[in-house]
C-alpha cells in the first residue's frame, strides 16, 4: 500500500495526470479536474461547534480549507443540511469513520473545498473523549455504489465523502490515517 502511495505521489508531484479506472474500466473523472472545481461562494462555517450537544458526535477541523464544522450520526437531508453527517454502517470513535457532507448547493456546504486536500494535508477530529490528528494519504474518485474505502479498519481513519460536480454517479473520497506522536518521531498508524 505504501508503495502505491508513493508512485502515485511521484506521478502528481510530475503533473502527470491520473485518471482512475474502476474494475469494468470505465474511465471516471480526473482527479486534476476536481481540484480546480472550486465552490468557494458556497463555503460556510459551523458557529456551534462549542457547543456538546447530546447529539454532536465530534467536531472536524481541517484548517487548510478553513473548515471547521460539527458532526452528527445520520446522511438524512435533515443532518446534512446543517451538519457533516456520520455514515451510520462505520465506526463512530475507534477504526475507519466515515463522514459525508454537501460540497454545493446548500446553505451549508461543508465539504466545497474538500477537492483542495493533497496527500500530507492535516485533519483533526475531536470528540466528547479525545482529540486526534491525521494525515491525508489516499484521494479517489469512486462510484456511488463503491462502498470499499468504508471497511472496518485497525487503524484509525477518516474517509471524507461528497458528490462531483456533474458527474452524478461519482464521489470524491479522501482518507486520513491517524498520527500517533512520540516525543521523537511522528509515526502515521
Amino acid at each position: 500500500m505504501k508503495k502505491i502511495i508513493c508512485i502515485i505521489m511521484i506521478l502528481l508531484l510530475a503533473g502527470i495526470p491520473i485518471f482512475l479506472v474502476n474494475i469494468n474500466n470505465k474511465e471516471l473523472v480526473n482527479l486534476e479536474d476536481i481540484k480546480t472545481d472550486r465552490n468557494l461562494k458556497n463555503v460556510t462555517y459551523d458557529k456551534k461547534n462549542d457547543v456538546w450537544e447530546d447529539s454532536v458526535l465530534g467536531i472536524l477541523s481541517i484548517e487548510k480549507i478553513g473548515l471547521s464544522a460539527t458532526v452528527k450520526e445520520g446522511t438524512t437531508d435533515e443532518i446534512l443540511s446543517n451538519y457533516i453527517g456520520h455514515i451510520e454502517e462505520t465506526a463512530i470513535y475507534d477504526g475507519n469513520i466515515g463522514l459525508a457532507a454537501h460540497n454545493r448547493g446548500y446553505e451549508n456546504s461543508y465539504f466545497a473545498r474538500l477537492n483542495e486536500l493533497e496527500i500530507g494535508d492535516t485533519v483533526k477530529y475531536k470528540t466528547k473523549f479525545y482529540e486526534r490528528t491525521y494525515i491525508v494519504d489516499n484521494i479517489q474518485v469512486i462510484y456511488e455504489t463503491d462502498w470499499s474505502l468504508l471497511q472496518t479498519t485497525k487503524e484509525n481513519r477518516l474517509t471524507m465523502i461528497t458528490c462531483i460536480s456533474n458527474h452524478k454517479e461519482q464521489r470524491l473520497c479522501v482518507q486520513a490515517t491517524e498520527v500517533i506522536c512520540n516525543s521523537t518521531e511522528i509515526e502515521v498508524q
